[in-house]
């Protein structure tokens, strides 16, 4: 098992707080996209593809450090997205609605394929959440295998 240390801000101090990464995962909340890999080897018996984490087995990119490493992405994409946002509204894109500025960030991230499509749309969901912006349309789009 892994320890990471986090810092906690006490007023002026940051006091630093042994967790182990099992902590972490419960972070990720539970309406961000889980992967669906379903999949199976040739062979005389049947096969599923699985990963083994602490005893458990998981689909491949499920399992808990996959599902918060992909959850820490997308939280930090959103942060960056939401500053970026600001910054188009306040200035080239001053004329846009705050949801077509975040229907073209939408499709600008799902075209850079840093992300599957489902994680993607909750991103952008994220961001609108963050800036107490209306949702995209797109991004509300029922979840697919992509």
């Amino acid at each position: 098992m892994l320890v990471a240390m986090k810092s906690t801000n006490t007023g002026d101090q940051e006091v630093p707080q042994e967790q182990t990464t099992d902590t972490f995962y419960v972070t990720v909340p539970s309406d961000f996209p889980r992967p669906v890999h379903l999949g199976s080897l040739p062979g005389a018996q049947p096969k599923l593809l699985m990963t083994k984490y602490e005893g458990r087995f998981y689909t491949p990119g499920s399992s808990p450090p996959e599902l918060f490493e992909a959850w820490r992405l997308c939280e930090d994409l959103a942060a960056q997205l939401a500053e970026k946002s600001l910054e188009s509204k306040r200035g080239k894109r001053s004329h846009m609605s705050e949801v077509e500025i975040l229907e073209q960030y939408l499709h600008r991230l799902i075209k850079t394929r840093w992300t599957t499509v489902p994680e993607a749309r909750w991103t952008i969901r994220r961001v609108a959440a963050l800036l107490e912006w209306p949702t995209p349309p797109p991004s509300l789009e029922p979840p697919t295998n992509d």
